[in-house]
């Protein structure tokens, strides 16, 4: 069982930066390794002290929680048999059975079960729908996201705050008084945990929820690669965590509508484009729809229908960053209706192309 206070062990202050606590653990092991101390007992249990306290401050959630237990250790003061007050980590410890896990001992302390600590906030899942063209827009995207908040009429705690009545347990001061042979040892209330107060009434704001909805506005902006299934993820956004704890973080999944002007396959882009007869057989320029915009595209003299056009890196963005193409397969559209000289001047065309 530890008797004394961590940073007295390693001899560093409270406030000791991770490098300063790692150089003397260091400092500290090397001196009082066994190999150095053979059959030595004292240096052994030395060593043994150095490493627990080192296991433990050098992990920064760890550390978190023994400066917590230390800060309530310092709280409690002992009456000596000799009547005076006093504050002693080693004897703190002593009146519990064990040091054993800290962090039970620190539950059992406040009279709580660590399940009912502070707690994250659950992350949230929220698919959202974008155009074919916001894949490679860059433009900045905007989603009404249905959001929790901490309920601010009860801060979150889910109860009436103003339909209380001072707790039976400690009669209001939040701390009691046990005695342990001459020792008296004044600890927080586990039954209202040191507040004083019980509440009866549910919140009626959020119905003892803790949270009460809303929506908030995300805006996101798709990194390049993004597509069917990828999840963005948006930091502190997700539901409110529990007895103080941090927020969870929101996943947005994105699901692409599809274009009907194109035929994806892969990273590449098809597209069916009409073309009139005239200029399939002059030749000539045409428009082009494409993600980003309208294009021109140079139509040679004879194109035939079915013939295909590539559009360099006016695809898909691929995981490499580079871009898909997109094909444009020309359709050649012919007049449907044709007047007595119109109808005349293509028999004449036809005649001299077949003589």
């Amino acid at each position: 069982m530890v008797k004394k206070d961590l940073y007295e062990i390693l001899g560093v202050s409270p406030d000791a930066s991770e490098e300063e606590i790692k150089r003397a653990y260091r400092r500290l092991a090397r001196k009082y390794h066994p190999d150095l101390h053979p059959g030595d007992k004292k240096a052994e249990e030395r060593f043994k002290e150095i490493n627990e306290a080192y296991e433990i401050l050098s992990d920064p959630q760890k550390r978190a929680e023994y400066d917590r237990l230390r800060e309530a250790a310092r709280a409690y003061r002992f009456t000596t048999p000799g009547g005076e007050s006093a504050y002693d980590f080693g004897l703190f410890m002593e009146q519990f059975d064990t040091f054993g896990r800290f962090t039970d001992l620190f539950a059992d302390l406040f009279g709580y079960d660590r399940e009912d600590g502070p707690k994250a906030g659950a992350d949230i899942l929220y698919q959202v729908e974008v155009d074919l063209a916001d894949l490679v827009s860059g433009k900045p995207l905007r989603f009404e996201i249905p959001m929790e908040e901490p309920c601010p009429a009860c801060h979150g705690q889910g109860w009436d705050l103003t339909s209380y009545t001072e707790c039976r347990s400690c009669g209001g001061r939040g701390r009691r008084e046990m005695r342990k042979g001459p020792v008296r040892i004044i600890e927080v209330c586990p039954v209202c945990g040191g507040f004083g107060r019980s509440y009866r009434e549910r919140c009626k704001t959020c119905g003892g929820r803790g949270t009460v909805s809303r929506t908030e506005t995300i805006t996101v902006t798709l990194p390049p690669g993004t597509d069917e299934g990828t999840r963005i993820r948006i930091p502190g956004k997700g539901r409110p965590g529990i007895r103080g704890g941090p927020p969870g973080d929101l996943y947005l999944e994105i699901r692409v509508r599809p274009d009907s002007r194109f035929e994806r396959r892969n990273y590449d882009l098809y597209l069916k484009q009409p073309v009139d007869l005239f200029t399939a057989v002059l030749g000539g320029e045409i428009i082009v729809p494409t993600l980003t915009g309208r294009v021109k595209l140079k139509i040679p003299p004879g194109t035939q229908s079915g013939q295909k056009f590539r559009l360099k890196g006016q695809g898909l963005y691929k995981p490499d960053g580079t871009r898909g193409d997109l094909y444009v397969e020309v359709q050649i559209t012919v007049p449907t209706e044709l007047s007595p000289e119109a109808r005349r001047k293509f028999e004449e065309l036809r005649n001299m192309i077949h003589h």
